[in-house]
């Protein structure tokens, strides 16, 4: 079974949106849905008052990874996850063609598959779907990162160990400011480390990737 996390900080209509549509393209397949919300009252009030088939946690704001991270230690029984956004646009069958990927390249062994996000390479994907046991390889989820150039990490990572792929019909097409789409104090948030996260991801790229406790 599959675990789909979503960390959610504002946006309340926007997330009940995005939830809806994930929820019903994501095509026949066995997974959950879990939204960690940046304790948000609004935000958790209207994920609650949907009363959509999802699991909600109210975490304090760590930033991206740290949210990720925590909702995979709680949830240990999920060996296969995707780590979501609340900026998404799902594409039909999402879900269910990513683990077809997975599968048809990978069987039951560990590794990572890329869902296209309309804007990036076959080298990089924002969003994919892991094996538990590769992330537990590569250290977990970047932590160490603020917010961005973890998943650059990540996809490099399992590049170099030839355990990544892209899934070019597994859509989640990400409408970020950087691509056109409306920005907003949460995308300021994020990119206000950016720099000191590409420092950060530049020598540990150098370092080859050197293992940080959590």
């Amino acid at each position: 079974m599959i675990a789909a996390i979503m960390p959610c900080r504002g946006r309340a209509d926007q997330t009940v949106r995005n939830v809806r549509r994930l929820l019903s393209t994501a095509g026949d397949v066995a997974w959950q849905l879990i939204c960690m919300v940046d304790r948000d009252p609004t935000v958790m009030g209207a994920l609650a008052q949907s009363d959509l088939p999802l699991w909600r946690m109210d975490s304090q704001r760590k930033g991206y990874w740290n949210a990720l991270a925590e909702a995979t230690d709680y949830w240990p029984e999920f060996d296969l996850i995707v780590n979501l956004a609340n900026d998404l646009l799902p594409g039909q069958h999402w879900l269910q063609r990513a683990e077809a990927a997975y599968r048809q390249t990978f069987g039951e062994g560990p590794g990572m598959v890329g869902l296209n996000d309309g804007h990036h390479e076959v080298g990089h994907s924002c969003h994919f779907l892991i094996s538990r046991s590769l992330l537990d390889r590569y250290g977990g989820w970047p932590i160490w990162y603020d917010h961005a150039f973890g998943d650059t990490e990540l996809c490099q990572r399992a590049i170099g160990d030839a355990l990544y792929v892209k899934a070019p019909w597994a859509t989640l097409f990400h409408d970020h400011p950087y691509f056109g789409g409306d920005d907003d104090v949460v995308y300021q948030e994020g990119r206000a480390q950016a720099e000191r996260d590409q420092r950060l991801y530049e020598e540990r790229r150098k370092r080859g990737w050197p293992t940080i406790s959590r």
